[in-house]
């Protein structure tokens, strides 16, 4: 009785004010018959709508077919973290991330060595500050150091699958420790005065140019260049033309894959000394260059992007190209959503037919629940956010044109601060919402009532998709992370909760 009572409660507190109707044929009584139901009369309840005749509230699960597709080419471009390294997973394969990264113009130009005389280079260091790692981290990453052949284009278009060319390594197989601990001060709580030293995590790999021969003439030019007098951006470009961090080519480790954030940790440091102008004594200075996460430059003047490439496990092998798809049959009853690599699950709704043209029918409620695999989540988090895209028959997403723009077909909020949000409207996307649990399996929610209310009206403005792809990727979104999460494909479920007038 109380889960009918909720049922009901939630069916009519989602009741568009007009009370929505599907127009023309009725329900067969087989198909009444097989629904999942939870019934009591409204006016039992207490229940009843205002002009209508006394109703019955229900809800139906309907399945779906679903698929593990290959997306298009992530945009890692100008993300907000760069990738490198080798992961392997028995579910996908082997992984691999390699980062090219142009090089702009730090701090502030009196800083420059070109401002003291007597220069002398003491020390050259490239940091690398990080906050993801997947694999182990009680391995080093091992690395490669190479030096861009040309800048990257600016009216160049990078993506996840772009090739850029390399000179010869400047350091070769270098091991980033990922594990390494430092010293540092913190004052006493409650105390102004005493301090104890504590350890904590240091997440920076530093590399030494100056103890490699290659990467030491590379660090000595640009230095050199640093020491001129007209020294600017087009002359760095010049000099330096960019950096390539790859995983180590000399030994196929595939113990880790790394997440370098943009902040001041990620950068390349020259240390020398030098007499400030009418100075006499020589005292220690640094400059340091950036790989777009300088302050003083505004985020469009960066150009940087990881390659990702995914030797795919069987049977997963046949995900070789975009827009293919796996059946989940093939897959253990298992699909997949990982960004970086561009895995989503494709889904097709089953049963619709039985809803559409009910003059009968009020859709109170629908909601799409998608559960999570358990215990899936020891190498790759899951995914934090999940959307909608509608597709064609070619998994490729369908277009919206807005004025003398084209959106992405996704489907929208179903309300916002501002009001409802209509299934025809861009710029609003619903993020499925993941839910923690620790009795039953965690799943993903998103509601659908408007948007199942317009398709099965034909009301989405354009071509009706053929089904909707589970994405954990926004295009206009600068995370950048390898998160996964497996899903249980045969309990995905359409939840239409509606209301039968007698």
């Amino acid at each position: 009785m109380k889960t009918c009572l909720l049922l009901i409660t939630r069916s009519i507190m989602n009741w568009p004010a007009s009370a929505i109707r599907l127009a023309s044929v009725t329900f067969l009584s087989g198909t009444l018959l097989g629904l999942t139901t939870a019934c009591e009369k409204a006016n039992d309840l207490g229940l009843e709508l205002p002009g209508t005749s006394p109703i019955n509230s229900n809800y139906r699960d309907f399945p779906v077919t679903a698929y593990t597709v290959r997306q298009q080419p992530v945009e890692t471009i100008k993300a907000d973290h760069f990738l490198v390294g080798r992961v392997a997973d028995t579910k996908i394969g082997v992984t691999t991330a390699k980062s090219f990264l142009n090089v702009q113009i730090g701090m502030p130009s009196d800083s420059l060595p070109s401002k003291y005389t007597e220069t002398k280079l003491d020390s050259v260091v490239l940091s690398l500050g990080f906050d993801q790692v997947y694999g182990t981290a009680t391995r080093p990453l091992r690395l490669d150091l190479l030096q861009l052949q040309q800048p990257l284009g600016e009216r160049t278009v990078y993506n996840s699958q772009s090739q850029v060319a390399t000179g010869s390594p400047l350091i070769s197989d270098f091991a980033g420790v990922l594990n390494r601990d430092r010293s540092v001060r913190q004052v006493v709580a409650g105390s102004t005065t005493d301090s104890i030293t504590v350890r904590v995590p240091d997440r920076v790999i530093r590399m030494r140019l100056l103890r490699y021969p290659q990467a030491a003439a590379f660090a000595t030019t640009a230095f050199a260049a640093l020491n001129e007098a007209s020294f600017d951006q087009a002359r760095l470009d010049a000099v330096v033309k960019g950096l390539a961090v790859t995983p180590t080519a000399n030994a196929q480790t595939e113990d880790n894959l790394v997440g370098f954030s943009r902040n001041f940790d990620t950068r390349l440091a020259f240390y020398f000394h030098g007499k400030a102008s009418g100075k006499t004594v020589s005292t220690r200075h640094v400059y340091a260059i950036y790989f777009g996460n300088n302050p003083t430059q505004l985020p469009a003047d960066a150009k940087f992007f990881t390659q990702i490439s995914t030797t795919l496990a069987q049977p997963l092998s046949g995900l070789a190209t975009p827009f293919q798809q796996v059946p989940a049959s093939a897959t253990g009853g298992e699909t997949y959503l990982q960004e970086g690599v561009g895995l989503g699950t494709r889904i097709e709704f089953q049963g619709l037919d039985d809803l559409k043209n009910n003059g009968q029918l009020n859709i109170g409620l629908a909601e799409l629940r998608i559960p999570i695999k358990q215990y899936t989540n020891g190498l790759f988090p899951y995914a934090s956010s999940v959307y909608l895209q509608e597709v064609n028959a070619a998994n490729q997403v369908l277009i919206r044109t807005v004025g003398a723009t084209d959106y992405e077909r996704l489907i929208q909020v179903e309300n916002s601060s501002t009001g409802a949000v209509p299934p025809t409207s861009v710029g609003t996307p619903a993020a499925a919402t993941l839910y923690p649990s620790y009795s039953q399996p965690q799943y993903y929610t998103v509601p659908l009532t408007s948007y199942l209310q317009s398709y099965l009206l034909n009301r989405l403005g354009g071509e009706l998709p053929s089904g909707l792809i589970l994405s954990p990727i926004l295009r206009n979104n600068p995370s950048l992370t390898l998160n996964r999460t497996t899903l249980d494909a045969s309990g995905i479920k359409l939840r239409v909760y509606f209301s039968q007038l007698k």
